[in-house]
C-alpha cells in the first residue's frame, strides 16, 4: 500500500489516504459527481493529492511488477524505511 500521511486542519491527527482512495477521488470526478465543493463529500477532497496521470501510471507499473515477481514464483513488496 502506497499513501499519503496528511494532517487534519481541524484536529491535529495525521491521516493516511492511499492512492487507491486517490484514484477513486480523481474517478467519481470523471465519472460526474455532482458535489458542488470537494470539501462536502470526503472522498472527493482526495482527488487533488496527486496527478491523476502519475497515480495512474504507478498503478500500471505496480501491476507489471507484481506480474513479473509471480513469474518468478515469488510477491511484490513495499518497505519503508
Amino acid at each position: 500500500m502506497v499513501a499519503f500521511e496528511i494532517p487534519c486542519s481541524v484536529c491535529g491527527g495525521r491521516y493516511e489516504v492511499t492512492l487507491k482512495q486517490i484514484a477513486l477521488s480523481q474517478q467519481m470526478l470523471h465519472e460526474g459527481c455532482s458535489v458542488q465543493v470537494e470539501d462536502e463529500c470526503p472522498p472527493l477532497a482526495y482527488s487533488g493529492l496527486a496527478d491523476k496521470e502519475i497515480v495512474q501510471e504507478l498503478q500500471r507499473v505496480w501491476v507489471r511488477l507484481e506480474e513479473k515477481a509471480r513469474g518468478a514464483s515469488g510477491e511484490l513488496k513495499l518497505r519503508c524505511g
